[in-house]
């Protein structure tokens, strides 16, 4: 065997031993995120509380996903610097400058280290883990201060018991959570999935930290904020308000970096969240604030009166009891009680208030005016009685609280829609709710009206919490756009329907997106292994098949070529030699066939094991592609129906405001003194054909159900007596 015919024999052989990934590592897609961030809250339920445990799995979240995307930058950084000459010691140094990054990690804190603890002493470590990375990130514009260890206690073993602690660190720890593997965007999606997920867990108190996204959605599309404005939320709970907001401005090609965002959250621990939310979808700077909004709100001029902001949206607790009625019995110092000052036990008129006092005034020169939004118990539309007297009623009765600041507020011209929306769509609240859009100065054509929509027949029943679909959305939107003139919600139907189908599509196209991102690059060999598979599947591997199929094109024998030819070549001369001389020449062909036979045996060998990791990489493969197909369907068929409903809502809502009596049953501009006469009584079945009609039969369908009720009751009746009779019967012959 020469040694060329010996490197091209190895070439092969190497090409044919190379392993194959038969499962191989791929990037996680939004749906896996989520599932692998429900199982990290599952690993604690049952020992901590709802709030406290969602404490824990946010921060060590956070914690990984920091320390991941701080060792990526350091990584990328230092093979820069040692690609310029810098040695790799020095190299490291220089990647790791603070200077360099957006948040760092310290050495001591790097989650590789600290997940090694040992079992009995882990809660510690992390504890001065994240407190070791607030403190090293103190410096920057939005600092980490004790957004890693508020109300976060990791020794508690109580309510964390170290098992379970080890089993979360294992399991946060089994992925890279660096951009490389999770995009800002989807980690952020998956992080605002999550806290949705202990919403709809945590009962009661889910109400205090989350909105559903379908209705922060539709207040942001109501609200209209702008590059330029500034935007509050008093009890801005996870953040998700504000983060609708953001979003509207990006979908209309505005620049969300010039959307001035404030937020004050009494809760330490939703505080927190709020603010990892933030840094999690690439929020550069916003004023937030931990304290009682009410109480003490935080958001003040130099004359310590409140700011006043273009927007504001919210969706602070319903009714609160305890709102802190002691603290301005005796006079507000803040004036946001000139109303009114509301009952010691329900605070919803004292956040409606702040909100109005909170509202930039009308500016004559650009003609702009504060708005804000907030979602309310309905218990504010009607509330509160006015005052009666002897006359009136046989009782002398003065003006409830609720009632005299609910006249003020039309009084001032301050309401300009309401939307009453359907039962059950927040978590741990089964309060009816309805939406106020505050105006501090409505446009001229709608002085003195307010618009009320009746919106809580069309949603989607879901559990435990019902939703709003995007056709439900659009039924609210086009009569708040058109402010409840036919004429114009006609016209505007038709472009709204068309830009909802958009934003469903773009949600379905970045969803296969984001399949396609994780399982494109995996699947990309399956084309060229299907062919090799092929290939091996009609080779014959048998000696004298191979010894026959030995070529120099032959793609797999062709290094086989000059070992046969070596032998064809003494057997030639054997065959030629004479008597004496066939001895001698049989004993020169024995090595050239040994070597044949070896390099043969090696190769057929090699070529078995390749075809059969070829067969299993590809029934693992197009596994993945089933299974990607699969995930592909669904996300189509999802938009197809969601598209489909938008279609049917369309020519609902056409037959709808084709018909004055008809649309009135959705929703109807009234005037003030339409309200003056229902006593300031703001609930909506005043205004809106609330009622459900009865349904109307055919006289001939109604004649024929008749018929066929009187036979089933007859042939019912007849049956029963054959059953008395024959009871009867048995009796009187047992006697």
């Amino acid at each position: 065997m020469t040694h060329g015919t010996q490197m091209n024999l190895d070439e092969l052989l190497e090409k044919l031993q190379s392993p194959i990934l038969v499962r191989p590592t791929r990037r996680m897609t939004q749906g896996e995120l989520e599932n692998y961030l429900d199982k990290a809250a599952d690993i604690l339920r049952g020992n901590a509380d709802h709030s406290e445990f969602r404490g824990y799995v946010f921060a060590l979240l956070f914690y990984k996903r920091i320390n991941d995307c701080f060792e990526e930058e350091v990584r990328t950084q230092a093979a820069t610097f040692r690609a310029a000459g810098i040695p790799n010691d020095q190299a490291l140094n220089l990647a790791r400058d603070p200077a360099n990054h957006h948040f760092i990690v310290p050495e001591a804190a790097a989650w590789k280290t600290v997940a090694r603890t040992a079992k009995g002493q882990l809660g510690q470590a992390l504890n001065d883990a994240m407190l070791a990375i607030e403190r090293a990130n103190a410096h920057r514009q939005n600092n980490f201060d004790g957004i890693l260890t508020g109300k976060i206690d990791f020794n508690k073993q109580d309510e964390l018991p170290r098992d379970k602690l080890v089993n979360l660190i294992n399991h946060i720890g089994s992925q890279t959570f660096d951009r490389a593997h999770v995009s800002d965007d989807l980690f952020g999606n998956a992080y605002e999935y999550l806290i949705r997920n202990f919403a709809s867990r945590a009962g009661k108190s889910s109400g205090e930290f989350y909105t559903p996204a379908e209705v922060g959605f539709l207040m942001a599309e109501m609200l209209e904020p702008k590059p330029g404005m500034s935007v509050c939320d008093w009890s801005s709970g996870s953040g998700g308000l504000l983060l609708q907001c953001i979003r509207h401005v990006k979908k209309h090609g505005g620049d969300p970096r010039r959307l001035f965002l404030h937020g004050q959250e009494s809760n330490v621990a939703t505080y927190n969240i709020s603010r990892i939310n933030m840094i999690l979808h690439g929020v550069p700077d916003w004023a937030h604030r931990q304290g009682d909004s009410l109480r003490d709100p935080r958001h003040l001029t130099a004359a310590n009166r409140l700011e006043a902001f273009d927007r504001i949206i919210m969706n602070p607790p319903f009714s609160l009891e305890d709102w802190g009625h002691d603290t301005v019995v005796s006079g507000d110092k803040f004036g946001r009680l000139s109303f009114g000052l509301p009952p010691a036990s329900n605070g919803d008129w004292a956040w409606l208030q702040q909100i109005a006092k909170s509202l930039k005034d009308h500016d004559p020169a650009t003609d702009a005016a504060g708005q804000g939004m907030v979602v309310m118990s309905q218990g504010v539309l009607f509330r509160g009685q006015p005052e009666q007297t002897e006359e009136e009623d046989g009782q002398n009765q003065k003006a409830d609280a609720e009632y005299l600041i609910r006249r003020g507020f039309v009084e001032a011209d301050l309401i300009e829609c309401i939307v009453v929306l359907p039962s059950k769509l927040f978590y741990g609240n089964g309060v009816p709710a309805c939406l106020l859009l505050l105006n501090t100065h409505k446009p001229a054509e709608r002085q003195g009206k307010t618009l009320m929509i009746w919106a809580s027949r069309h949603f989607q029943k879901a559990n435990p919490q019902n939703l709003l679909r995007p056709s439900d959305l659009m039924r609210i939107l086009v009569p708040w756009r058109a402010f409840g003139d036919l004429d114009e919600a006609k016209r505007l139907l038709d472009s709204h329907a068309a830009q909802l189908t958009r934003e469903v599509e773009a949600h379905r196209d970045q969803r296969l997106a984001d399949i396609e991102d994780a399982y494109g690059p995996v699947l990309a060999p399956l084309n060229d292994l299907e062919d090799e598979q092929t290939r091996f599947d009609g080779l014959d591997l048998k000696i004298k098949a191979v010894n026959e199929a030995i070529a120099p094109e032959h793609p797999w024998f062709h290094p086989l070529v000059p070992l046969k030819a070596e032998v064809d070549r003494i057997q030639v001369r054997i065959d030629a030699a004479g008597h004496g001389e066939k001895a001698v020449m049989k004993a020169r062909l024995v090595q050239p066939k040994r070597a044949l036979d070896e390099a043969r045996k090696q190769l057929v060998g090699a070529i078995k094991e390749r075809g059969k990791q070829v067969s299993r990489a590809v029934k693992e493969l197009k596994k993945l592609q089933d299974e990607r197909d699969a995930r592909e369907q669904e996300i189509r068929l999802a938009a197809e129906r969601e598209i489909a409903h938008l279609i049917e809502a369309t020519a609902d809502l056409r037959r709808i405001l084709d018909d004055p009596d008809e649309a009135r049953r959705y929703f109807a501009v009234v005037d003030r003194a339409e309200i003056e006469e229902n006593e300031f009584n703001l609930n909506l079945p005043r205004y809106v054909d609330t009622f459900e009609p009865e349904k109307v039969l055919p006289l001939d369908v109604a004649m024929t159900n008749l018929a066929n009720t009187s036979k089933f009751a007859s042939d019912t009746q007849r049956a029963l007596q054959q059953i008395l009779n024959k009871l009867a019967s048995t009796s009187a012959e047992t006697n």
